[in-house]
């Protein structure tokens, strides 16, 4: 009996090519089919595993400071104020006048809280995301460090240390290995 090297499809014994794959058959073609090899996880690179961590450590760090955000408010709503000194409330109101400025600063930090607790959850997607090696975070990790690139630029020179660690996670993000990770 003869199989195909390229397919293992069942060749017929006058058959020049394979009736399957179209291979041309080969004297070597007089063997069996060899059996398939389990499919092997993929292993992910030490640079993705120190990438998750540090979205993990930031996202939770925005979260405890939406978190702070959303109790200095609360506490502020509940009569908080109170507890600054006058004057200093005064000198505010003096120079907002007009400004409701109590329940504009309480809405203000409700909002911060809100938009910090959403951008963790975020984080927290994308590090499950890098961790298990799905295509769509090393995707938005890239399009983030494009990003943070280009806003960089608008305040350099302060921003040049967050400019080259961008350059650098993108770099990395577009080596071969790292691709061959998350298809």
């Amino acid at each position: 009996m003869s199989y195909c090297v390229k397919c293992g499809a069942t060749l017929e014994t006058e058959s020049a090519f394979c009736p399957s794959c179209g291979a041309p058959v080969t004297l070597s073609a007089r063997a069996p089919p060899k059996a398939p090899t389990p499919i092997q996880r993929r292993s992910r690179p030490g640079g993705i595993t120190v990438l998750t961590i540090l979205q993990g450590i930031t996202s939770f760090v925005m979260l405890v400071g939406g978190a702070a955000f959303l109790i200095l408010s609360a506490f502020l709503g509940a009569g908080g104020w109170e507890l600054i000194p006058e004057e200093a409330l005064q000198q505010l109101a003096n120079a907002f006048a007009g400004v409701p400025i109590i329940a504009l600063t309480t809405a203000f930090l409700t909002g911060i809280g809100i938009v910090l607790i959403v951008l963790a959850i975020l984080g927290f997607i994308m590090m499950w995301g890098l961790w298990s090696g799905k295509s769509w975070a090393r995707t938005i990790t890239m399009i983030l460090a494009i990003i943070g690139i280009v806003t960089g630029i608008f305040s350099l020179p302060g921003s040049l240390i967050s400019i080259l660690i961008n350059i650098v996670i993108l770099y990395y993000l577009t080596r071969p290995h790292i691709q061959a990770y998350y298809q």
